[in-house]
């Protein structure tokens, strides 16, 4: 072997070795990054629903009419009825003061419904809740006005509107009947989205 070959053969094994080792760190970061991804999502969601069975996550199907409520008003007053709303898009947000990802959308929600309250109608219902006080305070906090019925067991949320996760929002047309769905803690502009999808969609007739 030549002078030449003797000083690149070290320089080649080295190279392997320093490949072998780095595909190994790759792959122990890989692991460890689903490790802790799952624990993160098993964490949240517990966090997020400790009420609700861990199913797969349902949604009525679009078209179809949204199952009729009425439940006491929180905070006290007349019945919250979804049957009221008949006549204009509603946006029927279920959540619970519990729930992180509820609290955190709630803002979005006051403002919006603020600002474009006079297109779609909106409605709350505090779900599964053991502390509706807390929900007064955290709605008052966000600037929300619509009207929020309580749904004290789950009842409505989980047998009527197949919801096993919280936060969720239905979205309706003015004939109640339902445009879709969303999961999770909802934005100013997602929200501002669905106003203007159901405000074409209302004019469609």
């Amino acid at each position: 072997m030549s002078a030449e070959g003797q000083a690149n053969r070290p320089a080649t094994v080295l190279g392997g070795r320093r490949a072998l080792v780095g595909i190994a760190v790759l792959v122990a970061l890989a692991a460890a990054f689903v490790a802790y991804a799952v624990t993160s999502a098993e964490s949240r969601g517990s966090a997020t629903s400790p009420t609700f069975p861990k199913s797969a996550l349902a949604v009525l199907p679009a078209g179809r009419p949204a199952p009729a409520f009425r439940l006491a008003r929180l905070g006290g007053g007349a019945p919250v009825s979804l049957a009221s709303f008949r006549g204009k898009p509603v946006i029927v947000n279920f959540f619970a003061s519990w729930c992180p990802d509820c609290r955190q959308e709630l803002g979005a929600f006051g403002a919006v419904s603020r600002l474009d309250g006079s297109k779609v109608s909106f409605v709350g219902v505090d779900t599964n809740d053991p502390d509706p006080r807390l929900a007064e305070r955290l709605l008052a906090k966000a600037g929300v006005r619509y009207p929020v019925g309580v749904d004290p067991d789950g009842t409505v949320a989980s047998t009527s509107y197949d919801i096993a996760y919280l936060p969720v929002s239905y979205f309706l047309t003015g004939s109640g009947r339902v445009v879709g769905a969303a999961y999770g803690a909802q934005s100013r502009s997602s929200l501002e989205r669905w106003v203007d999808r159901l405000e074409r969609r209302s004019a469609r007739g």
